[in-house]
């Protein structure tokens, strides 16, 4: 009679940890995904800051990617942006002025607040998702980035270090 006590205790004892896993799990889980989305409106609204800034001066780049894909100049602008400001927070100063003097309004990505989220590629995929985008168009937008960059006469060195970061 005594172990089939202490074997019901145990049990009971096992399933109330279980349950409180799974209660502080779903909690856990509902931080997250409120922290995501808090995160997702704010890179999307930094990516359309710098993006409306970018209309006012008509962007090569946005060009090109829109006339390349189906997205509209809003998500390529964003995209652009999310790109631009991860390559921003990993090249050397040199590389950031060559950059500056290529693309208008390169130098405003850190008075949108996008610099500041933008850490790691999985930002930028995050941003890409925030826009309304796959991710797995990262791949379409970065060829023509350099391939524009190239036209317009960037050095092979600042070609290379931004198709590393953007691997």
């Amino acid at each position: 009679m005594n172990n089939k006590l202490v074997i019901t205790v145990l049990a009971s004892a096992v399933l109330f940890g279980c349950q409180n896993t799974s209660s502080s799990t779903q909690e856990s889980s509902t931080t997250t995904n409120s922290y995501s989305s808090m995160a997702s409106s704010a890179l999307l609204a930094a990516a359309s800051a710098w993006g409306q800034q970018q209309n006012q001066q008509s962007s090569i780049l946005a060009d090109a990617i829109q006339q390349s894909t189906n997205v509209t100049s809003e998500q390529a602008l964003g995209g652009v942006g999310s790109l631009l400001a991860l390559a921003q927070n990993n090249l050397g100063q040199s590389q950031n002025n060559e950059l500056a003097g290529l693309i208008p309004g390169y130098d405003s990505l850190q008075s949108t607040g996008l610099t500041a989220m933008i850490a790691n590629n999985e930002t930028v995929k995050s941003a890409f998702t925030a826009l309304g985008m796959d991710p797995s168009l990262i791949s379409t937008f970065v060829p023509i980035i350099l391939q524009t960059l190239q036209s317009q006469g960037a050095s092979s060195s600042l070609l290379s270090s931004l198709g590393t970061i953007w691997q």
